[in-house]
C-alpha cells in the first residue's frame, strides 16, 4: 500500500509536474512575492476609474504543467509635445510668406501667436530652424503639452484639519470685513450645476486644446471648490469672485493642455485684471509660455504655479520654475513632503496637498492628492496678502516672514520657505 505521499508524487509524475524541483513551494513563493509588495501605488491610483475583476476566469496561474505570470502593464510615457506642429509669436509678414511657401499651414491665431502645422517632411526640430531662418526675430517653439497636476487617492481625509495647518480662517474674516479677491484659475473645466458652488461668483471660458475632445470636469470643479465651494467643506474664499480660462483637451484617456492654448489662456487672465493667477499645471520649458508668464507678470499679476507630480529626482517643470513664479509643493497633515512632489531651488512654498476633501465632479466630496491641491492654499494667502494694498513683492515678503520653516532653515530645496500660513486680509 502506497503512502499519501507517493500517490501524491505519482499524480503529479501523470500531469508531468514533477520535472519542476521545489514545484509544490511554487504557489507560496508567488503569493508570497505579491504579498511583500510594498510600493503602495493603489493609495495614489484613481479608485473609482473601473471594475475589478474578483473572479478567476482570466488569471489562469497553471497553464501545461507550469506556473504563468502575466507580465505587469508597462507605463506608456505621455508625449511632451505635438510631433506635427509648432507656435510662432512675432512672426513678420516675409518670414510668413516663405513658411507658407514652404508647406507650413496655419491651424489657429491668436493674440500674435500662430499655431502651424509642419510639412510632411519635416520634423519638429527642421521646422524650428526653418522658422529661425525664415524671420530671424521671431519666437518659435514646440506645441508643448502641459497637465494637471492631481493623483486622486481611495481615502478619507479630515475636512478641515488642513485649513487649521494654515491659520486659516482668521477670526476677523467675516466679522470686520469681506475678503473678495479677484482669482484667475487656468485648469479643465468646471461643473458649474455642482452643489458646492451654487454660490460663488464663478465664470467660466472655455479655449480648449487643437484636436482634442473637451476636458473633463473633475479637476477643475475640485480646485474651484478649493476657493469658492460651500458646504461639509468650505472654500478658502468662498466670497472671490473667480474667472476659469479652460485650455484643456482631452486625447483618449490623456487630458492637456498644449502651449498655443496655455499661453492664450494666460493672456486672458491679464486682460481681465485678476489679482492673482492660479495654476495647478506643470510641463516642459517652453519659450512660448515663458513669454507668456512673462507678459501677465508685466502686467502686474502674480503667478502661482504647481512644481509638479513627477518625483523628487525629476527635473524642474514649469511654470513653476519660471523666475518670480511662486511655486508650490505639497505636504500631508504631518508637514511630511509629498513623496511625488518635484524639488529644487525654485520651490516657494508648501502647503497641504494630501487626502484634501473636495468637491467631486458630479457632486458630493472626494479626497485628492497632489501639488495640484497645495496651489490654492498659496494663492489665497498670496490673494489675502495683496488685499491689504501692497505690491506683490511686499506681499510676498509677508508670506515668507509669517511660514512655518520645515527642513533645513531658511529656504530649502523640498519645502522652499516652508508650510505657509494665510495672513488675515483685514
Amino acid at each position: 500500500m502506497s503512502s499519501p505521499t507517493t500517490s501524491l508524487r505519482a499524480l503529479l509524475v501523470a500531469l508531468g509536474l514533477v520535472a519542476v524541483p521545489g514545484l509544490l513551494a511554487a504557489p507560496l513563493l508567488v503569493a508570497s512575492a505579491y504579498a511583500q509588495d510594498d510600493d503602495d501605488d493603489h493609495d495614489d491610483d484613481d479608485w473609482d476609474s473601473g471594475s475589478s475583476d474578483d473572479d478567476d476566469d482570466d488569471d489562469q496561474p497553471w497553464m501545461g504543467g507550469r506556473i504563468v505570470r502575466r507580465p505587469a502593464p508597462v507605463a506608456v510615457p505621455l508625449p511632451e509635445q505635438a510631433d506635427d506642429q509648432v507656435v510662432v509669436a512675432s512672426l513678420d509678414a516675409a518670414g510668413r510668406d516663405v513658411l507658407l511657401a514652404a508647406g507650413f499651414l496655419i491651424i489657429s491665431e491668436s493674440s500674435g501667436r500662430l499655431l502651424l502645422e509642419l510639412p510632411d517632411d519635416l520634423d519638429v526640430e527642421a521646422a524650428l530652424a526653418a522658422v529661425r531662418e525664415a524671420s530671424p526675430e521671431a519666437l518659435v517653439a514646440p506645441n508643448s503639452y502641459y497637465r494637471s497636476q492631481a493623483v486622486p487617492v481611495g481615502c478619507e481625509g479630515a475636512m478641515c484639519e488642513h485649513w487649521e495647518a494654515v491659520d486659516w480662517p482668521p477670526l476677523s474674516v467675516g466679522a470686520t470685513c469681506v475678503f473678495s479677491p479677484h482669482i484667475g484659475v487656468i485648469d479643465t473645466g468646471v461643473n458649474l450645476d455642482h452643489p458646492m458652488l451654487s454660490e460663488a461668483r464663478l465664470t467660466l471660458e472655455t479655449i480648449g486644446s487643437v484636436d482634442a475632445e473637451p476636458s473633463e470636469l473633475k479637476h477643475g470643479t475640485a480646485v474651484v471648490a478649493m476657493f469658492v465651494g460651500s458646504g461639509r467643506v468650505p472654500g478658502l474664499a468662498p466670497a472671490a469672485e473667480v474667472f476659469v480660462v479652460d485650455p484643456f483637451g482631452r486625447v483618449g484617456q490623456d487630458e492637456r493642455s498644449d502651449v498655443f492654448a496655455l499661453a492664450d489662456a494666460l493672456d486672458r487672465l491679464a486682460t481681465a485684471d485678476v489679482d492673482v493667477a492660479s495654476l495647478s499645471l506643470a510641463g516642459p520649458d517652453n519659450a512660448i509660455l515663458a513669454d507668456a508668464i512673462s507678459r501677465i507678470q508685466t502686467a502686474g499679476i502674480p503667478v502661482v504655479a504647481a512644481v509638479g507630480n513627477a518625483g523628487p529626482r525629476a527635473e524642474a517643470m514649469y511654470p513653476a520654475a519660471y523666475p518670480d513664479v511662486v511655486a508650490v509643493t505639497a505636504v500631508d497633515r504631518r508637514q511630511n513632503i509629498y513623496r511625488r512632489a518635484v524639488q529644487g531651488e525654485h520651490v516657494s512654498f508648501a502647503a497641504p496637498g494630501v487626502d484634501i476633501s473636495t468637491a467631486a465632479s458630479i457632486s458630493g466630496i472626494r479626497p485628492q492628492t497632489g501639488t495640484s491641491f497645495a496651489v490654492p492654499f498659496v494663492t489665497t494667502a498670496l490673494a489675502a496678502a495683496l488685499a491689504k494694498g501692497v505690491e506683490p513683492p511686499a506681499a510676498m515678503d509677508a508670506l515668507v516672514a509669517a511660514s512655518l520653516d520645515l527642513g533645513e532653515p531658511g529656504r530649502d530645496a523640498v519645502f522652499g520657505w516652508g508650510l505657509v500660513r494665510i495672513p488675515s486680509p483685514c
